[in-house]
Order: structure tokens, then sequence, then C-alpha cells
């Protein structure tokens, strides 16, 4: 019971440091940013990655520890939100493509430039992450009341 504990709290945790990183890169990001607020960005974009790394792994270990293969597998939400997820991974590479090209003028303690095109770009992208987020918590809460077994 304990291990099952653990990991549903571990997967809580990467959930909700996902969430706190994507508000904090659309809090932060600016046309005219700081240096401070930059390095944030790329901190919070690092969060970001270990959490959506995290969240996947202690999902797929609650399947293990919680219901078992069958419920999880068979079940129609479990798969759009696993799709959720994907769409918003692969979403999620272009802004930190931007973050990491700040390398250079932040390692030359000088504050990245980003055009108000790039920033108003980034910042749908991080509004449609949120959005998938909130999709794929009303996908956990249908399977957990049984929503969506399939035959």
């Amino acid at each position: 019971m304990l291990p099952a504990a653990l990991v549903a709290f571990g997967h809580f945790l990467a959930f909700f440091a996902l969430t706190a990183a994507l508000v904090l890169q659309l809090a932060l990001l600016t046309e005219s940013m700081s240096l401070d607020s930059a390095r944030r960005i790329q901190r919070a974009n690092l969060v970001l990655g270990i959490a959506a790394v995290l969240l996947l792994l202690f999902g797929f270990l609650r399947v293990y520890y919680e219901k078992g293969g069958e419920y999880y597998f068979d079940n129609v939400f479990f798969w759009l939100k696993l799709g959720l997820y994907i769409t918003a991974a692969a979403i999620s590479v272009y802004p930190s493509l931007i973050y990491r090209r700040w390398n250079s003028e932040l390692q030359q303690e000088i504050a990245p430039e980003i055009d108000s095109q790039t920033v108003t770009l980034v910042k749908k992208i991080i509004h449609w992450e949120l959005v998938l987020v909130l999709g794929i918590l009303i996908c956990a809460s249908l399977m957990a009341k049984g929503y969506g077994i399939l035959g």
C-alpha cells in the first residue's frame, strides 16, 4: 500500500511542478527581459522537462501499482490522456529551442533579445500546453470514476 501511495504522490508532485514551470515561463516571458528573467525561464524549462519525464514514469508505475494494465489499457480516456501528453511534449519543443538559443548571450551576461512575434507565438504555445494539461486532468478524473472502459 505504501509504495502505491508514494508513487501516486510522485505523480501528483511531477504534475504540479510541470504546471508551475509552464505558468512561470508564461509570466516571465517578455520582449524586454532581464538577464535574471531569461535565466529563470531556462531553469523553469529544465524543471518542465524533468517533471514531464517523471510524470510519465510515475504514471506508468501507477498502472503497475494500482488497477493493473488491463484496466488502463482498455480505457479510451487513458489513451486520450497519453495522446494529450504527447501533443504537449511535441509543442513544447519550439519554446525549448528558443530558450536554448539564449545560451551564448547569457554566458556573456547579455539579456537575450526576442521579437514580439516570437513572444506571442511562445506564449500561445504555453497557453495550449496548459489547455492540454486541463484535458489530461479531465481524462484522469473520468478514468478514475470508471468511464471510458472499452468492451
